[in-house]
Order: C-alpha cells, then structure tokens, then sequence
C-alpha cells in the first residue's frame, strides 16, 4: 500500500456497516413502528449494497482513494435521504393515526 491506495478490505467494512444500518433500521420500525417500512427500507438499501458489492468483487488488493470518497458522498446523500422519507413516513403515520 502506499499513499495513493487503500487497502479493499475497506469496502467490507462499508458492507458490513450497510447491513447492520438494514437491521437496526429494521428493528426501530418493528418495535417503535417510526420510519420506513421493511419494503422501502430494503429496496433503499439493496441497489447501493449490490453496486458496492460488484466494485467489491472487481476490485483489486488495493483501490484508489477516490473510490473510497465516492462510497462516502454516496453514504452521506443516502443517510439524509432515509432521514428526509423517514421523517414523512411518521408524519403520515402521525395524521392517519390522528384522523377520524
């Protein structure tokens, strides 16, 4: 490795973290019935998780790190826009539950 590679085992890392984002996600929705529903959050998560498990696959031993900061940007939009549909999923649920 040197200054202009990271290690690829960095990107099992960032899989390793989706898929506990999935189930802790998951879990919050199944016990306090806020956020997204199992089928929103799935098909949220799944194309990110698949795209970064094909770069995963076709990666070398070592990877550039702009690769590292694309998955980042990636995360960050992605996290605030579960926030943002979470957010309008429990208002929905808020006004219904409040309805006649």
């Amino acid at each position: 490795m040197d200054l202009r590679t990271v290690p690829v085992a960095w990107l099992d890392v960032i899989l390793a973290f989706t898929l506990l984002e999935w189930l802790a996600l998951a879990m919050r929705r199944r016990y306090s019935g806020r956020g997204l529903d199992l089928a929103d959050l799935s098909f949220g998560l799944v194309p990110g998780l698949l795209l970064m498990l094909a770069l995963r696959l076709a990666a070398p031993a070592e990877v550039p790190p702009g690769v590292f900061l694309c998955c980042a940007a990636a995360g960050v939009f992605h996290a605030w826009d579960f926030v943002r549909r979470s957010r309008c999923a429990d208002r929905a649920a808020t006004l219904s539950a409040a309805a006649p």
